[in-house]
């Protein structure tokens, strides 16, 4: 009877045992492989929205490029991931630009920016002045930049500029895609100014938001690179929240600015 009971015992406690390893098994892979899979897909809806606001820029470009005021284009972004809700953000204001240096001075150009955030909305995705930023953590850096070139021809410099004015704010949550509507108002163009020997452009960042003022650095800073050759100086300073870059031309020699500004309305379908 013992031996019987010893061994009815036995099958019990290694039942438990087999047991306690499978609970050890599905805690690690709860604690190690679930958050891991998330972070996986997470990352992989990244790449999926950037490239939705990518595709946005070159609808939007393509309006303007084609010149066609009154033309809509309509996107979905896919805010959303397979793991939580998304939500999709326009905000007028963000920042503003401004030129001086020149003749009559320009009226400073609020900066609006559209975004997407997901998952714990530490990554911020979205479209600001015509380029396409990802945000991290509160770093950011652009997917691509604003438009902005110089160009060198004879004894001149043209710096062309192309930025964007976008109206309309919502604030708008998803458990799915979020379709968006930009109808293309005007294109304000102003041709090539007359001669100057310098033009200083500066962008003054929101307070609440650092990043957008590193990342504008990030901007002026690689103009600089870029163009340095085919001028005598380009100056990039950062104080706090501004950003500004002075561009002087060789001597004897002029610049010149060109600016674009398409005006566009957004709104969310169905707001």
């Amino acid at each position: 009877m013992m031996e019987k009971r010893d061994s009815g015992l036995s099958i019990a406690v290694g039942f438990v045992m087999i047991l306690l390893v499978i609970a050890m098994i599905i805690g690690m892979w709860a604690v190690v492989g679930v958050p891991e899979q998330i972070r996986d897909a997470e990352e992989y809806h990244a790449v999926k929205v950037t490239n939705a606001f990518l595709d946005y820029k070159i609808a939007v470009d393509s309006q303007r490029t084609r010149g066609l005021p009154g033309s809509e284009v309509s996107m979905l972004i896919p805010a959303a991931s397979a793991y939580a809700d998304g939500a999709l953000f326009m905000e007028e204001g963000v920042g503003n630009l401004s030129i001086t240096g020149v003749t009559p001075l320009p009226s400073p150009i609020e900066i609006s920016r559209l975004y997407a955030t997901f998952g714990t909305t530490n990554t911020r995705i979205g479209y600001e002045a015509g380029g396409v930023y990802r945000n991290d953590y509160g770093r950011a850096a652009w997917v691509t930049p604003p438009s902005l070139s110089l160009e060198k021809i004879g004894n001149d410099v043209y710096v062309n500029m192309v930025v964007p004015k976008m109206l309309g704010s919502f604030a708008v949550g998803s458990s799915e895609g979020i379709p968006v509507d930009t109808l293309l108002v005007n294109i304000s163009s102003s041709p090539s100014g007359p001669e100057y020997q310098m033009i200083t452009i500066t962008y003054e960042a929101d307070h609440d938001d650092p990043w957008d003022a590193l990342l504008w650095s990030a901007f002026f800073y690689e103009t600089k690179i870029t163009y340095r050759n085919i001028v005598e100086d380009i100056t990039v300073e950062l104080t706090d929240n501004i950003i500004s870059m002075k561009i002087t031309p060789l001597s004897g020699e002029s610049i010149h600015l060109a600016m674009t500004e398409p005006e566009y309305r957004v709104d969310v379908r169905g707001s």
